[in-house]
C-alpha cells in the first residue's frame, strides 16, 4: 500500500524547485509587507496580486508536469488555479477596499493551508516525516480564519497579520519540496540497491 505513494513522490522531483519558488515568493512577500507596513494600499493590492498570479502559475506547472507521477496532483491543481484567479480579480480591480482584501487573501490563504494538510498525509502514507507539514499547515488554517473573520482578533494590524501568514505559506510550500527531494532520494538509494543485486 505505501509503495504506491513511494513511487509517485520519488518520481515528482522532476519539478520540486517550482515549490521551492512559490514557498521563496511568498516568504519574500511576507518580508516585504512587514518592512513596509505604512506602504499604500494600492501598492500592496498590487503586490499581493502579483504574488498569488506568480504562485498560482508556478503551481499549474508543477502539478500538470506530475500529474502522471503524484499522487493527489489535482490539489496542487487546484491551488493553483485558485491561486491565479485570486491574482486576476485583485489585479483586476486594485481599489478593492480594506474590508474585501482580507476576503480574497485569507480564502486563498485557507485553501492553500488545506492542500498542505493533503499533502502531509501523503507524505505520512510515504513513510516520511509529516509531523512539520501537517502542523505548520494546521497553524495556516487558524491564521486564515482569523484573517477572514477579525484581523485585529489577535491585536495584529491587517498588514502583520498578513505578512506572516505569507511567510508561513513559504515555509510549508518549502518545507514540501524538500520532503519531496528526500523521498525522491531515498527511492534512487532503493533503485540502485535493486539493481546491484540484478
Amino acid at each position: 500500500m505505501a509503495a504506491q505513494p513511494i513511487k509517485a513522490l520519488g518520481n515528482s522531483i522532476k519539478h520540486w524547485y517550482l515549490v521551492t519558488i512559490i514557498g521563496v515568493i511568498f516568504i519574500l512577500l511576507g518580508i516585504w509587507v512587514f518592512r513596509t507596513p505604512m506602504a499604500s494600499y494600492l501598492l500592496l493590492a498590487t503586490i499581493f496580486s502579483i504574488s498569488f498570479l506568480s504562485a498560482g502559475i508556478a503551481e499549474i506547472g508543477f502539478a500538470l508536469g506530475n500529474r502522471k507521477d503524484l499522487d493527489h496532483w489535482g490539489w496542487y491543481l487546484a491551488s493553483g488555479v485558485f491561486s491565479t484567479m485570486i491574482g486576476i480579480l485583485l489585479l483586476s480591480n486594485p481599489g478593492l477596499s480594506m474590508a474585501t482584501l482580507p476576503l480574497y487573501v485569507g480564502f486563498g490563504v485557507l485553501f492553500r493551508a488545506i492542500a498542505g494538510i493533503s499533502f502531509a498525509l501523503t507524505l505520512k502514507d510515504s513513510g516520511t516525516e509529516y509531523q512539520s507539514l501537517l502542523w505548520l499547515s494546521v497553524g495556516g488554517v487558524a491564521l486564515a480564519f482569523l484573517l477572514i473573520w477579525n484581523p485585529g482578533f489577535v491585536g495584529m494590524t491587517l498588514v502583520s497579520l498578513t505578512a506572516l501568514v505569507f511567510i508561513l505559506l513559504g515555509v510549508i510550500a518549502i518545507l514540501f519540496s524538500m520532503k519531496l527531494k528526500d523521498v525522491h532520494k531515498k527511492v534512487k538509494e532503493v533503485k540502485g540497491k535493486i539493481a546491484d543485486l540484478d
